[in-house]
C-alpha cells in the first residue's frame, strides 16, 4: 500500500493545481490543436520531427475542451513521468523517492510550459524507449540505496510541495495563462471577465494588454470616457498599429467581428492560421463558422461543419448550426458588392468611415471613431 502513496498524493496535487492554476492555459491549448481523422492531417504528420508524440498528443488536445479532462490527462502523464523513472532508477539499484519525484517535478515543469500535451508524451515515450532497451545493456541490480517509507513520504512530500511554488510563482507560466484567459474572454465575448485580467495595472506592466482592455471597453461603449486610464501611443494601444504577430489576427478577428462586418473577420481569421502549424486550428475553424453564419455563407458554414466533424468533440457544435441554417446569401448581384467592404488603407480612421458607407452603422463604431479622433489632437497638440 506504500508504495501507492506517492503516485496518489502526486496525481491529487498535479490535478489540483492545474484546475487553480492553469485553467484557461488548458482551454488554449485546445483552442490552438488539431486533430482530423483525414488522410491530409496523417500526411502533414508524417513531415514533422517528432510524428508519433504530435499525432498522440494532438489526439488527447481534443480533450482539452474540458478543464478537468485536461486537468486529468496532465497529471496522469506526470504520474506516468514518475512510474517510468522510479522503474528505471530501481533497475540501477535506487530506491529514493524524493530523487523520482524530482524528475516527475522537473517534467512537469516543461509539461505545463508547453504548447500541447505533445511535449509530455515525448518524454514519456523516451523515458518508455530507456526502460525497454535497458536490459540490453545492463543486468538489474538489488535495491541497495533506500530510504524508511516514513521518511522516504515525508521528503517526496517537502520536494513536490517545493515543485508546486516553482510552477504557481514561475513568470513565464503566469503570463500564459494571463494571455490565454485575455484570448478566451475576448473570443467569447465575455468582456467584464476579461477587464478582471486586462486592468489598468496589468497595462502599464505590459502594453501589449492595452488593445484588448480597450476593445473589452469599445464593445461596452465605454471606450472614449475610459481610454484615459490605459497606457496608449499614437500608433499603437486602441489597437496593434503594424504588427505582424498571431495576438494582432487574434484581435483583429474579433475586433471585427464585434463591428459587424463579418467578411473582414473571415479574412483576419484566416491569418491567424498563417502561425499555427497545420494553418488552422479548432479555434480557428469555430470562429470561422461563425463568421461565415453570420455573413449567411451557408454553403462556407458546411464545410466548415464537415471538417469539424472529423474530430471526435465538435459533434454538438457543429449541430447547432447545422439545425439552424443562416438565409443563404445571392452573390455576385449590385446589392451585395455594395456592401463589400475593401479595406486597402491602414488608417484606421478611414476604415471606420468606410463601414459606415457600406451601411455598417453602431454604437461601438461612433466610440471607437472618436477615441481615434481625441488620440490624434492629443499628439498633434503635444508636437507643437
Amino acid at each position: 500500500m506504500k508504495r501507492y502513496v506517492c503516485p496518489l498524493l502526486l496525481l491529487a496535487a498535479v490535478f489540483t493545481t492545474t484546475i487553480c492554476c492553469q485553467p484557461f492555459t488548458i482551454l488554449r491549448q485546445e483552442g490552438l490543436g488539431l486533430f482530423l481523422n483525414t488522410p491530409d492531417f496523417y500526411r502533414d504528420l508524417l513531415f514533422d520531427p517528432f510524428p508519433l508524440s504530435n499525432l498522440i498528443g494532438s489526439f488527447l488536445v481534443q480533450f482539452y475542451s474540458s478543464i478537468y479532462a485536461g486537468a486529468a490527462i496532465v497529471a496522469l502523464m506526470v504520474c506516468a513521468v514518475y512510474l517510468l523513472v522510479r522503474a528505471i532508477s530501481s533497475r540501477f539499484g535506487f530506491c529514493l523517492e524524493p530523487l523520482n519525484v524530482a524528475c516527475a517535478g522537473v517534467a512537469w515543469f516543461f509539461i505545463a510550459k508547453a504548447a500541447s500535451p505533445s511535449m509530455g508524451i515525448a518524454i514519456i515515450l523516451i523515458l518508455s524507449a530507456i526502460l525497454v532497451l535497458m536490459p540490453l545493456f545492463f543486468r538489474k541490480r538489488e535495491v541497495k540505496v533506500a530510504l524508511k517509507p516514513f521518511v522516504g513520504i515525508l521528503s517526496s512530500c517537502a520536494v513536490w510541495a517545493a515543485a508546486v511554488l516553482t510552477l504557481v510563482l514561475n513568470p513565464s507560466i503566469k503570463e500564459g495563462e494571463k494571455w490565454s484567459a485575455i484570448e478566451f474572454a475576448a473570443v467569447q465575448g465575455e468582456w467584464d471577465y476579461l477587464l478582471k485580467y486586462a486592468t489598468p495595472q496589468a497595462a502599464h506592466e505590459d502594453m501589449q494588454v492595452s488593445p484588448y482592455a480597450l476593445l473589452a471597453l469599445n464593445a461596452q461603449c465605454r471606450l472614449s470616457s475610459g481610454v484615459a486610464e490605459y497606457p496608449v501611443m499614437e500608433d499603437f494601444g486602441i489597437d496593434y498599429g503594424s504588427e505582424i504577430t498571431y495576438r494582432r489576427s487574434l484581435f483583429d478577428a474579433v475586433l471585427y467581428s464585434n463591428l459587424g462586418c463579418h467578411n473582414e473577420a473571415i479574412h483576419r481569421t484566416h491569418q491567424c492560421g498563417d502561425f499555427l502549424p497545420h494553418g488552422t486550428s479548432f479555434r480557428t475553424l469555430r470562429m470561422l463558422v461563425k463568421e461565415n453564419h453570420a455573413l449567411g455563407d451557408s454553403l462556407m458554414v458546411v464545410k466548415y461543419c464537415d471538417i469539424l466533424d472529423k474530430s471526435l468533440l465538435h459533434k454538438e457544435f457543429t449541430s447547432y448550426f447545422r439545425n439552424n441554417p443562416c438565409p443563404r446569401r445571392v452573390l455576385n448581384t449590385p446589392e451585395e458588392s455594395s456592401k463589400a467592404l475593401l479595406i486597402t488603407t491602414t488608417d484606421p480612421m478611414e476604415i471606420l468611415l468606410r463601414l459606415g458607407r457600406v451601411g455598417i452603422n453602431n454604437p461601438m463604431i461612433m466610440d471607437r471613431y472618436y477615441t481615434y479622433y481625441q488620440i490624434r489632437e492629443y499628439f498633434k497638440e503635444h508636437k507643437k
